[in-house]
């Protein structure tokens, strides 16, 4: 009885997560480390109502394996439905901001969902390839290689070669006066973080990301969205997608080689990565390819930023934290070729989650599409800036509100001097930055 109750519980979490994901994807704003931190602050709540709902399946397993399961399977379904909004609102997360330039190209031309179907390939195709790298992965990062140790006394170096080289990507046409726009913005950004994040505040770790990302990311998105009118988006054509080339595979090699990268290395978000993964070869990849990258950045992010997490216990996103924090008996990935049981039931659960939620992407990019040149923004943008103020008050209080306040007039200085809004990681980079500084 225990094995088919555990499967039960498998699938009922996993489909719980998709849920969340496809809200969480669909509502500008929001992110799945909005969903991790909120899990945490409510840990009890939602131990006892999944002791109700699967009371064999928690007797015998644990709480803390499904609470990671439904995570991880709410990442899965965001990181392909977060590009609905970042195409037809134009109200992206860090992760997909990049993806405003591309997929508003698309858009343009009639070609909306065809932008998201494109991403969600890179999704689906991402996350087959990390699913092949974990070994590969696992030997680089610990033994026999070990890179993970000896690239650590270049961490610190390295953070500011990431900084140094956002701002050279502002300097396309050899425009100095964007580069210096940018360095205001990261300057802002990194003392926003420095007081937030090593400064005295009542708020956990696990929380205090919540207000400080929806203030930089969330609410100036909703802002900009409220000031949208119906009838702003041209007619769409809803096209069959061709089938998979040689181009969307390398593409995807290339987006999860850069969200394997954001899986281990310090304050590196998949915003950045693709950032840099792209300032050669960006000019000579067009729209459609840069979409693809992207989705395959985004799922292989969330998949092996839990993945390092059993190879050098080290967390590198929300989610992964929540999991350090709901599995505390994570143990090492010793036998290189043999995955740990738990990561092996996360890895199936991400792996279900993304073949539901992609062809649900895709539907719903469509039915968006069809009725996207005559729907009003403003209504979406105001009935999900009200949730997430809402959330932030039940979740971190009047400081959390506070916090999510002055980072919401620091996130909307990129957009006022018109330079990408990837320069606001800074305001996790530079604390990080200190913080090795500080141990050097």
């Amino acid at each position: 009885m225990l094995l088919p109750a555990f499967l039960l519980g498998f699938v009922l979490v996993v489909m719980l997560g998709v849920f969340t994901g496809i809200v969480t994807g669909l509502s500008p704003g929001l992110h799945v480390n909005n969903v991790a931190a909120f899990v945490l602050a409510t840990e009890p709540a939602w131990a006892a109502f999944l002791a109700s709902i699967l009371p064999e399946a928690t007797a015998a397993s644990g709480v803390g394996i499904f609470l990671a399961l439904y995570l991880l399977a709410t990442a899965a379904a965001h990181a392909v439905f977060d590009f609905i909004p970042s195409v037809f609102l134009g109200a992206p997360s860090e992760d997909t901001a990049l993806a405003v330039l591309p997929g508003h190209r698309l858009l343009r031309v009639g070609q909306g969902a065809k932008a998201v179907a494109l991403a969600a390939r890179g999704v689906v195709l991402g996350t087959a390839f990390a699913v092949l790298a974990l070994i590969p992965l696992r030997a680089v990062l610990s033994d026999p290689i070990g890179l993970a140790d000896r690239f650590r006394p270049w961490s610190a170096l390295f953070l500011a070669f990431v900084l140094g080289a956002l701002l050279v990507s502002e300097s396309r046409g050899g425009k100095a006066r964007r580069v210096w726009r940018a360095a205001w913005v990261q300057a802002l950004a990194g003392a926003l973080g420095v007081a937030t994040l090593r400064g005295p505040t009542p708020l956990d770790a696990g929380v205090i990301l919540f207000p400080l990302f929806s203030g930089l990311f969330g609410i100036p998105s909703l802002l900009i969205g409220l000031r949208a009118g119906p009838g702003t988006i041209p007619l769409q054509r809803l096209e069959p997608l061709r089938a998979i080339n040689r181009t969307d595979v390398r593409s995807s090699i290339r987006g999860t080689l850069a969200g394997a990268s954001v899986s281990w290395l310090p304050g590196l978000s998949g915003g950045a990565a693709a950032t840099l993964a792209s300032l050669r070869v960006r000019k000579s990849t067009g729209p459609s390819q840069f979409m693809v990258v992207l989705g395959a950045v985004s799922s292989s992010t969330a998949l092996l930023s839990v993945a390092v997490l059993y190879m050098i216990h080290r967390s590198r996103s929300g989610a992964a934290v929540a999991v350090d924090w709901l599995l505390p008996e994570v143990g090492s990935w010793t036998e290189p070729l043999r995955v740990p049981a738990s990561l092996a039931v996360l890895i199936l659960g991400t792996v279900l989650a993304t073949a539901v939620a992609a062809p649900l992407a895709v539907r719903t990019a469509r039915w968006v599409a069809s009725r996207s040149s005559t729907a009003d923004p403003r209504r979406v943008c105001g009935a999900s800036l009200v949730a997430l103020v809402a959330l932030l008050a039940v979740v971190s209080g009047p400081v959390g509100l506070t916090i999510a306040s002055l980072a919401a007039v620091v996130g909307l200085v990129p957009i006022s001097l018109r330079v990408r809004r990837v320069h606001l990681m800074a305001s996790l980079l530079v604390p990080v930055l200190i913080g090795y500084l500080a141990t050097a």
